[in-house]
Parts: C-alpha cells; sequence; structure tokens
C-alpha cells in the first residue's frame, strides 16, 4: 500500500522552507512513505475537499495529523502511529 505525507503550505508561508526541510529530514528514516508539498492557493478545491483552512498543514493519507509543524521527534512518533493504524486496518 502506497503511504503518502503532503504538507499543505503556500508561498507567504513563514514555516513553508523550515518545514519542508523537517519533513524531509524525518522521512528519512520512514523510506516507505513518498511526500508532496502542496501549494493551498493553487490546490485550493484539494484543500478544501480535506478541511483544510490553516498552512502548514500536514496530512498522511488524506487524514490530516498536525496543524503547524511539530517537532521531528514528534512528526516521527505521528507517523510510527499512523503506520501503524494503517497497517491494522489492511
Amino acid at each position: 500500500m502506497p503511504y503518502m505525507l503532503e504538507l499543505f503550505t503556500h508561498h507567504g508561508c513563514i514555516s513553508r522552507e523550515d518545514g519542508n526541510r523537517l519533513v524531509l529530514d524525518v522521512l528519512k528514516h520512514f523510506p516507505q512513505v513518498s511526500f508532496r508539498e502542496i501549494d493551498i492557493v493553487a490546490e485550493r478545491q484539494r484543500a478544501s475537499s480535506l478541511g483544510i483552512k490553516i498552512s502548514p498543514t500536514l496530512v498522511f493519507n488524506d487524514k490530516t495529523i498536525s496543524v503547524g509543524i511539530p517537532s521531528a521527534e514528534e512528526l516521527g512518533h505521528i507517523l510510527r502511529k499512523a503506520l501503524e493504524e494503517v497497517s491494522r486496518v489492511s
């Protein structure tokens, strides 16, 4: 099963660069998880369909896992828990 982590942000978001860097660093420990950054302005319909109104927001497999950028340790914990939940359902 493919796993996708999406960072919803926008060009003027002050957390954009640091958040992107943190996520990419944490994902080195999760090679099974793909990543993409989504501009909430350019992809307004997708953001709206997921109920996203605030930037930055992290979404794992279409489920919001964090509004704002957590610490690297916290994001690792959140991803481990999300992967466990997904594997139980599969």
